[in-house]
Parts: structure tokens; sequence; C-alpha cells
């Protein structure tokens, strides 16, 4: 399994070839030839369970927030790669990130705040 996150936006080649080697790894399979673009990912042999595994390798290579439900939505590899290459989510996962910095940066000033008073 890949946990890196892209620092860099990946060109949709990359992207292709690291979708087909996810789904091949998920479904264990013995080489992404055998990965069908156009299939749904269900009827490949996936499950949800499987396919919670493969959010699990493709979200660190988005830069947007990547839901599992995203993937339901988009359920085929060509699918899934214009779905990842969409950076249009990128400002939403900073926007999350600040508001869980926010949050956390709030609660500590209120948890000091009421141990001084």
């Amino acid at each position: 399994m890949n946990n890196t996150v892209a620092t860099t936006p990946l060109s949709e080649t990359d992207l292709l070839d690291r979708v087909r080697q996810a789904w091949a790894d998920v479904l264990d399979l013995d080489s992404v030839e055998q990965v069908p673009d156009g299939a749904n990912f269900l009827e490949a042999g996936g499950s949800s369970l499987l396919l919670i595994m493969l959010w699990e390798e493709l979200e660190p290579l988005t830069e947007r927030t990547l839901k599992v439900s995203d993937l339901f939505q988009h359920s085929t590899v060509k699918a899934q790669v214009a779905l990842l290459a969409d950076t249009s989510g990128a400002e939403e996962r900073l926007t999350d990130l600040g508001a869980r910095n926010r949050a956390g940066l709030l609660g500590r000033a209120r948890r000091d705040q009421s141990v001084s008073e």
C-alpha cells in the first residue's frame, strides 16, 4: 500500500498507472493488465470492504478531499483517474485542515482559560 501524499499533481498517465496498480493490489490480480479500465469496481470482483481498501490507496494520490462515496460514484478506473486529476477539491481539503486547526486552537484556549480562572 502506498500511503505517501502527492506533493505535486501526478499526470493523468501516472494516475492511470497508479489506479490500475491499486485495483490489481486490492482485487489480488496477478498483473495490472488484468484490470478492466471500463468495468465497474464491484463487477470486477470488488466489494464495499475492498472499496474502502482501494480508497486508502487512492486518497493520498490527490490534493482533493476524497470520500469513499466518491469511489462509488466514480466506479471505473477511467472515472477514478478523472476524479483524482480534478484538483478543484484541493481548496476544500485546505479549508478542512484550517477548520480542524482552528477548532484545536479554540479548544486549547478554552481549556487554558478555564484553568487560569
